[in-house]
């Protein structure tokens, strides 16, 4: 059987195995379920090797075959074999096996088994026949696809099925393997911790899903095993299940008597003596209940319920959904985070507010036509009074509306700047290479032009126009003449202002363009601005800064200029139209008509009264369209917003819903095959990387400048996605899991890392739920304690914006302790201790050496990495050496070509 190069073969067949006879493969375990299908990398194997069936009891795996190159494969059946040329066979598949970086940490506990794993002995007493050999290579085969079920499904729903038919089926070397694994002399522990961290995550995710539910967010399953929430506290867990379910936290305090008819949002707090989590969700705006997993119905908020609420709450906000946005996304988002009653308020005194004009043109003509010709001053008085309900109806409507429109306009500001900045922090890296600080924040403003299409003042302004059709028809009613005019006069106007608008929007979208690039320059000049000066080149950064703000004055000046014509336009108009009203009622309504013998003149005309009510209903009619006009003139000026916004918005974020969160991490790293450019013909700046990192092991990766290492660190941290190739976490791929679960398992210091403007503490510490004493601990071990102490106000001390305040060495140091402060399974250090001494590179080696954790240390000073279990050497992309530093220095060979430069 062929397979060209990038095909896939699944091997099902139990009786019969596969030859490579020529090429090379990589070997997958997979799951059978297509609906939750998963993959492990196992093997790469060469010609001459084979290949195995999963042989799973449980029917749950299966063994994938991917060819890496064109490859042939033999099929062959086990009884058909010989038992003697079979058993090498079957010996080198399960040592290759053995390799892996969780079996050999299973063998480490001193497991019979698996040590036999990698023995010659393996078979060697079942070689009486095909058969037996066959029986003897499938339960050590089952075993293996047992132990890898297992690592697939420790997070999955199947995994208590599993272990029953386990527990059932525990029998010959099965007990020894599992009883290490989980470890027998503690399994009554394990599983009561195990059963704690499953009933927190069960109580926090039932809260999170009910904050989601009143957030208007789609159900989502929000689960993490028990074995990464054994790991976390309570706020730990809150944040970490809150990410999960794409909401964003902000710690409050609830104070104050009345802070519950407040609208504050969904919150989450704590309730009663035992702390117990709960959703305190509002049922309507200044009204709340609060909800806890053993009450499901919930309580309202009585003084006695208030008062066994914890001070402490988090506000939660939703996020963008995790995936390409539209527009019509966008809009849809805002709308669900407004309360409903405000919309359908605004449309119900919309429409009464439609009316209550109406009674303007009556009250005139009824005036002017029956009660002055007689003088009727009761009538009169009784239209007074009408007028007068009508006023203070109209200004009731108006405060009711207003409170709606404040209410929506408030909500969106809370909501939308809290889901776009979370929706920017999600983006990958890579995004942020294609624009300057300075536009991002230019571009995030089209938010605010956005929130205008859903807004109170934009939706009250539509049902305006909807509902003031109430006063064309009674001027149809009154006069239809009269009526055409002055839509002639109105279709007029519009397609002046629509001609005014379209030039508005051309300008605005230079505008923008224009403003983006002084955005980003500003921002570069202040950054640069001490080296400006240190070279006297204050004059350019003024001649830079002019000449892009030149530009954006044009436009703006241009668009000054549309809006002023728009504003004679407007302000000509009912003047216009109301003197084309006066001529037609003198001069083309007065008619005569010659009757009888007498030559009396009849009026055939609309009469005065029935004018002034015609005037009052075409001035009300008018009067909402000169303030509809500008808002609509706003929408369509809004699209180089959306535009402007549109790049944040169609960025998908490296978290998807379709993304897997990571088991704990024992530090085994694995990189397959890896190659990268930075973009599509470009160069391979990455070529054909393999390497495998164990737990707990320290590696020094070197090489020349230039030779892909910080690139290569890139891809292992996920900022970069291979051309081709794979990193493994504990043989997890990376590019199935979500990189912030494997981040927050890594402590990190990146060549040209930062910290943040704020106090060492939080520096340190960030917002997880560490101490002053692990800061402490943390800066004991970088080596910047005693330098802490010595600050006027120790960890409370200011970092400047750009860590100006303090020394390179300082900066450095903050950036290990940060790294080291939550006891990370990973770590990985870019160039971290280059501007370190002798003395405090040694407080930090041996600080590092008593952490049982993995270590990849990219490094020029290659006297820092003598004591490294193992170096490998990069050059132009590729692996060229690995070893021990004496190993690799009596090569001579790039290592040694290095290590001689540095002492020259």
């Amino acid at each position: 059987m062929e397979l060209q190069a990038g095909k896939r073969w699944q091997l099902t067949k139990e009786d019969s195995f596969l030859m490579l006879a020529s090429g090379q493969v990589e070997v997958y375990a997979v799951t059978q379920d297509k609906d939750e299908f998963r993959q492990s990398y196992l093997l790469t194997l060469e010609a001459g090797k084979a290949i195995f069936p999963a042989m799973d009891e449980f029917e749950e795996i299966d063994v994938l075959i991917y060819a890496v190159k064109d490859s042939v494969l033999e099929e062959k059946s086990f009884l058909d074999m010989d038992p003697h040329e079979l058993q090498p066979l079957m010996q080198d598949w399960f040592k290759e096996l053995g390799e892996l970086p969780w079996l050999k940490r299973l063998a480490a506990l001193g497991d019979d088994m698996l040590s036999l794993w990698g023995s010659r002995k393996l078979f060697a007493d079942s070689l009486g026949s095909s058969h037996e050999l066959l029986e003897a290579f499938r339960k050590h085969q089952r075993i293996f696809s047992m132990l890898r079920g297992m690592r697939f499904l420790s997070a999955d729903r199947r995994l208590a099925r599993r272990q029953k038919i386990i527990a059932r089926q525990k029998k010959w070397l099965i007990n020894d393997a599992i009883g290490n694994l989980l470890g027998e002399d503690e399994i009554l522990y394990e599983e009561s911790s195990t059963e704690q961290a499953g009933k927190a995550v069960d109580e926090t995710s039932f809260i999170l899903k009910l904050a989601m539910k009143a957030l208007s967010m789609p159900e989502a399953d929000i689960n993490i095993s028990a074995e990464i929430a054994k790991k976390l506290d309570s706020l730990a867990l809150l944040r970490r299940l809150a990410q999960k379910a794409n909401i964003q936290l902000r710690l409050v305090k609830l104070e104050g008597k009345k802070w519950f008819t407040k609208d504050s949002g969904v919150l989450i707090g704590w309730y009663g003596e035992n702390k117990e989590i709960a959703a305190i969700i509002p049922e309507s705006p200044g009204r709340y209940k609060i909800i806890t997993r053993r009450n499901p119905a919930g309580l309202p908020l009585t003084s006695e319920v208030l008062d066994k609420i914890d001070k402490d709450a988090f506000v939660c906000y939703a996020g963008f959904p995790r995936r390409k946005l539209k527009i019509m996304d966008l809009l849809r988002f805002m709308f669900h985070q407004c309360w409903k009653a405000d919309y359908r308020t605004i449309i119900l005194v919309s429409f009464f507010a439609g009316l209550i004009p109406l009674v303007s043109p009556v009250i005139t003509e009824t005036i002017f036509q029956d009660i002055l010709p007689i003088m009727d001053r009761e009538g009169l008085v009784t239209v007074t009074q009408v007028v007068m309900v009508t006023s203070f109806t109209m200004a009731a409507l108006s405060m009711i509306r207003t409170v709606a429109v404040v209410r929506i306009s408030t909500r969106l500001d809370m909501a939308v700047e809290a889901a776009l900045w979370g929706r920017l922090l999600s983006l990958p890296q890579k995004f942020f290479s294609r624009f300057t600080t300075g536009e991002l924040a230019s571009r995030m403003q089209g938010m605010e032009a956005v929130k205008e299409v859903v807004s109170g003042n934009f939706v009250t302004a539509i049902f305006n126009t909807v509902f003031s059709f109430w006063s064309l028809i009674l001027m149809c009613w009154y006069s239809l003449k009269l009526t055409a005019a002055a839509m002639v006069v109105w279709g007029i106007w519009c397609l002046i202002t629509a001609f005014i608008y379209r030039r508005v929007l051309s300008f605005q979208r230079k505008l923008i363009t224009a403003k983006n690039e002084e955005a980003g320059l500003v921002q570069q000049v202040f950054t640069g601005l001490s080296k400006f000066r240190v070279h006297g080149a204050e004059e350019q950064a003024y001649h830079l800064w002019s000449k892009v703000f030149g530009v954006t004055w044009k436009w703006n000046l241009a668009l000054r200029w549309q809006g002023n014509y728009n504003t004679i336009i407007a302000a000509v108009q009912p003047f216009v139209l109301n003197m084309l009203l006066y001529y037609i009622v003198v001069y083309g309504m007065q008619e005569t008509v010659q009757t009888g013998n007498g030559g009396s003149m009849v009026q055939t005309g609309i009469g005065y009264a029935q004018f002034l009510a015609f005037e009052a209903a075409f001035s009300s009619f008018n009067g909402t369209l000169n303030a509809v006009i500008p808002l609509v003139g706003t929408f369509f000026t809004i699209q180089p917003h959306i535009e402007n916004l549109r790049p944040i918005l169609e960025e998908v974020p490296e978290t998807t819903d379709d993304k897997l969160e990571a088991d704990p991490l024992s530090g085994a790293i694995e990189v397959s095959h890896l190659t990268f450019a930075y973009g599509e013909g470009k160069k391979d700046v990455i070529r054909d990387v393999s390497f495998q990192v164990a737990a707990g092991e320290n590696v020094a990766i070197v090489g020349h400048s230039g030779c892909g290492k910080s690139t290569l660190v890139r891809l292992l941290l996920g900022f970069e996605q291979p051309k081709s190739g794979a990193v493994y976490y504990d043989g997890q791929s990376l590019a199935e899991l979500s990189p912030p679960s494997v981040r927050s398992q890594m402590g990190v210091v990146l060549q040209n890392g930062q910290l943040m403007s704020g106090d060492i503490f939080t520096n340190i510490v960030g917002q997880s739920a560490l101490t002053q004493d692990d800061a402490w601990a943390a800066a004991e071990a970088a080596g910047i304690a005693d330098d802490i102490r010595e600050m006027p106000m120790g960890m409370q001390t200011v970092i400047s914006e750009g860590s100006n305040n303090i020394s390179g060495g300082q900066r450095q140091r903050i950036m290990i302790a940060r790294a080291l402060a939550a006891k990370p399974a990973i770590l990985i250090f870019d160039e971290a201790t280059s501007a370190l001494d002798n003395r405090t590179q040694a407080i930090v080696t041996e600080s590092l050496n008593k952490l049982n954790t993995t270590r990849l240390v990219i490094a020029h000073r290659l006297s820092t990495i003598k004591e490294c279990d193992r170096i490998l050497v990069m050059d132009k992309g590729s692996i060229v050496e690995s070893g021990s530093y004496e190993e690799l220095l009596s090569q001579n060979g790039v290592f040694a070509q290095l290590v001689k430069r540095q002492v020259a």
